[in-house]
C-alpha cells in the first residue's frame, strides 16, 4: 500500500527482461492491478513491446 511508485519501477524492469507471456502470467494473479501497470511500461519500452503485450494477455485469458 503507498508504494505504487516502487511497484511500477519493478513492473517497469520486469517487462523489460522477460517476455510478454512471462508478464501476462504474472497479470493473471491480480488482473485488475497487474495489466494495466504492465501495460503501461510496456509502452513506455516501445510500441511493439506493448503490442506484443496486449496480445500475450488476450491469450492468457482465453
Amino acid at each position: 500500500a503507498g508504494r505504487h511508485g516502487e511497484a511500477d519501477a519493478l513492473l517497469a524492469a520486469f517487462v523489460r527482461a522477460r517476455t510478454p507471456a512471462d508478464a501476462a502470467r504474472l497479470a493473471r494473479h491480480a488482473p485488475d492491478w497487474f495489466a494495466p501497470r504492465l501495460l503501461a511500461a510496456a509502452r513506455a519500452v516501445s510500441d511493439v513491446r506493448h503490442r506484443e503485450l496486449r496480445h500475450a494477455l488476450r491469450m492468457v485469458r482465453a
